[in-house]
């Protein structure tokens, strides 16, 4: 009898070790089948999103904002732009100064430039500005209006880009117009009068600790506001005419039929829609040179 119970004792002894070595080996295939599952489905999510990236609407829509690199040899599409938008200004400058004759009038292309500036020196730099100064900022805010307005005018042409619509174009305009906002007071009054000016007469003294960092603040959201106003309202036509487009083939996923009958629609608000653009052209450079010239009045003229 001892033996047969040893011989029991030592089946069952075996028969527990493979029903844990059973157990472990089915615990560690769910967990290699679990890492695998977790695996595939990264590797989908990751397919999904870069499929999305290739052909969704996002990047149709974000062309406008994403720049193309090594465009014509020049690092961006935008910055090609940006350099005909400048060259072209140049160009126009150059005509309109030659087109006087020697009575002092302006003929052809010169006679229409004429009118923007007279304009701008007259109801926007010296009402703004003052007369004198008005005078010294008024080849500034001529060049603000001009390139804007050929920025965007030329982006209007298909296959070209806005370089108004870029971000970083934007920004640097902002800061022109911010360096001579503080030229315009440190100019006038010296770097501590100019501080000083910000502060408004009369304040009570337990206020300075509230009010320098409000009016800290206001002198950097002043450029802040050209920038984001000039870049949005550049981008927004943009993304309208390419969403209006974009229902061409989103109907037609419903049927050719329709597809088909959505194109006069869609290309006839496509259409309006540019020709709203002209017109968005010549108000963002008026605005964007106006404000300008406020800010500038606003720092070289604080009593009024």
């Amino acid at each position: 009898m001892i033996p047969f119970g040893i011989l029991l004792a030592s089946t069952a002894e075996h028969v527990e070790e493979g029903a844990h070595a059973a157990t472990e080996a089915a615990q560690g295939a769910a967990q290699h089948g679990a890492a695998a599952a977790e695996h595939g489905a990264a590797v989908a999510e990751h397919a999904a999103e870069h499929a999305g990236e290739a052909h969704g609407t996002a990047e149709v829509l974000m062309h406008h904002v994403l720049d193309q690199p090594y465009y014509f040899g020049f690092q961006s599409k935008h910055l090609f732009y940006f350099i005909v938008a400048a060259a072209i200004v140049i160009v126009i400058a150059q005509i309109a100064k030659r087109s006087y004759k020697k009575g002092g009038v302006p003929t052809g292309l010169g006679a229409m430039v004429e009118l923007f500036v007279v304009f701008i020196r007259d109801e926007i730099a010296e009402k703004n500005i003052g007369h004198h100064d008005g005078r010294k900022f008024t080849p500034l805010l001529c060049s603000f209006f001009f390139f804007i307005l050929v920025a965007a005018l030329l982006g209007l042409i298909p296959g070209t880009a806005t370089s108004t619509g870029n971000l970083a174009v934007t920004l640097a305009l902002a800061t022109v117009s911010f360096l001579a906002q503080q030229y315009a007071g440190i100019s006038n009054y010296g770097v501590g009068g100019h501080f000083h000016n910000m502060i408004p007469p009369g304040l009570p003294a337990w206020l300075l600790p509230i009010m320098i960092p409000v009016e800290i603040l206001g002198m950097f959201s002043k450029p802040f506001a050209l920038m984001i106003r000039l870049f949005a309202n550049m981008l927004a036509g943009h993304m309208v005419i390419t969403t209006l487009l974009l229902l061409i083939p989103l109907m037609a996923q419903m049927g050719t039929g329709v597809g088909v009958a959505m194109m006069p629609v869609s290309l006839g608000l496509s259409l309006f829609i540019m020709l709203l653009e002209v017109l968005v052209a010549f108000i963002q450079a008026y605005i964007f040179t106006l404000l300008t010239s406020i800010f500038i009045g606003m720092y070289a003229h604080p009593a009024h």
